[in-house]
Order: structure tokens, then C-alpha cells, then sequence
């Protein structure tokens, strides 16, 4: 056990909860071979900072050739990595995935499996229609002026929110769809990015601010509307801002 954790000498350790983990992982098959990768595992699953840097730049390669397999776009990619973070390091209902590993076979396979897995699922899921997210758009506004707005322009505000959402680095976009699509708490997105909680705010609320500000120029461009509906179109594209971006990540 003290050659796996000097492996990592940058990581921290507690050395009696990880002897408790290891000898599960024994039980549970574990190879002597693989243990320094249990230790970066199960240092990673407790959010120490220094075993997520290192354990993204173990998989990294892997996981990307693996996405690529399935779909080569950059945003897939991205899409397939940012879905992977969380189901292995977030904690759901008090369990953290990764710690699943128990050394059996390397690190990278265990997670290149897992990588896999979740290509497929994104790969085949269900589209959904255009017009019917459109419409759940519409239909879910409960200001009457709103939605005559958005029933009148709905093409133009679907085109200009996703415009506007392709504009934003895609840290940005990641950070939009953890939150928006997948549900992350703020304690959880600045657990991943290893930020403090605030931070993680700031970022959530300079994404959507972005694509608000971004979408209304790009409708007001497009609608050669006149100042005095500049006010309107604003309210159009803030009311309900993270339910029009999720639905749209989503599709």
C-alpha cells in the first residue's frame, strides 16, 4: 500500500481510511499490479485536487479516442467527457461512482469502458422535434404579452438562442448544461472544477447573461425591430432563460 501511495506523493493522504478501501478492493479482486490506480481512484472520488489532475490527464487520451469512435465532433466530445465527470465523480445519493473500481484491470480500461457506455447512450437517444420543443417553449410562458411574442417570433428565438449558445467557449456551454440539463448543484459543478462555491456561481450567471445578451442583439439584428420594442425583446429572451437553454441543450 505505501508504494501505491507513493506513486502520487502529491496527493493526500489519510492513510487509514485508504488501508479500509484497499482492503475492500483485495476482497473484491483486486491485483497487486493496479493498486497505485485504486489509490488515485479512490483519491479522485474524494474530490482531493491534486488526484484530479492527475487522474483526467491518465484518461484524457483514452476517453477521447473512445468518444471519437462513436462520433468524431468536437462537441460530442466535449459532451461525452463533461457526462463522464459526473457520473464518475459526483456523488449520488452518497455514492461515487469511481469508487466502484477495485483494480482489476488498469485504470484506463475500467474508464475507457465507461466512456464507452456513455458515447452510446448519448449517440442513440431520442431526438426530439424542433417544433414541439418550440412549442413547449411557447406554451410554457405565462405572460400574455410574452407569449404572443414568442408565438410570433418563435423561429427567430429559437435561432437566436442557439446561436448564441454556440458563440459561448465551450466551458461555458459545459457549465450551462451541467446545470440546466443534468441537474448539478453549485456545490457539486465547483467540486468538479475544483473552485470554490461562489466561483462556480459567477460562472453559471456570466454564461446565461452572456447568451441573453447575445440572443436579444442577434433577434433585434434580425427583426429590424424599433427601440421602442427594444424593452419587449429583452423581456422576451429573460423570461425564462434556463428553461428556453435547457430545452435546447437538451435537443
Amino acid at each position: 500500500m505505501a508504494q501505491a501511495c507513493a506513486s502520487f506523493p502529491d496527493v493526500k493522504l489519510d492513510a487509514a481510511a485508504f488501508a479500509v478501501h484497499a482492503a475492500g478492493c483485495r476482497d473484491r479482486g483486486a491485483k497487486a499490479e493496479h493498486l497505485a490506480d485504486v489509490f488515485l481512484a479512490w483519491a479522485a472520488g474524494r474530490g482531493e485536487a491534486a488526484a484530479l489532475r492527475r487522474f483526467e490527464r491518465l484518461v484524457a487520451p483514452d476517453l477521447e479516442a473512445t468518444a471519437r469512435r462513436v462520433d468524431r465532433s468536437p462537441a460530442f466530445v466535449d459532451e461525452v467527457r463533461q457526462v463522464l465527470r459526473v457520473r464518475l465523480l459526483v456523488a449520488d445519493k452518497g455514492r461515487v461512482r469511481i469508487h466502484d473500481y477495485v483494480g482489476r484491470g488498469p485504470l484506463r480500461g475500467w474508464v475507457g469502458v465507461a466512456a464507452l457506455r456513455v458515447a452510446l447512450n448519448l449517440r442513440h437517444r431520442p431526438a426530439s422535434s424542433g417544433p414541439e420543443i418550440l412549442a413547449e417553449l411557447v406554451s410554457g410562458e405565462a405572460d400574455p404579452e410574452l407569449r404572443h411574442l414568442k408565438t410570433l417570433y418563435r423561429a427567430e428565438f429559437r435561432e437566436a438562442l442557439e446561436a448564441a449558445l454556440a458563440a459561448l467557449p465551450e466551458r461555458r456551454r459545459a457549465i450551462l448544461r451541467l446545470c440546466y440539463v443534468d441537474g448539478l448543484k453549485l456545490a457539486d459543478l465547483a467540486r468538479l472544477y475544483r473552485v470554490h462555491e461562489s466561483t462556480a456561481s459567477r460562472w453559471l450567471s456570466q454564461a446565461a447573461a452572456e447568451v441573453a445578451d447575445e440572443a436579444r442583439r442577434r433577434l433585434v439584428a434580425r427583426l429590424a425591430l424599433s427601440p421602442s420594442s427594444l424593452e419587449s425583446v429583452t423581456r422576451m429572451v429573460v423570461s425564462n432563460l434556463d428553461l428556453s437553454i435547457a430545452r435546447i441543450l437538451r435537443d
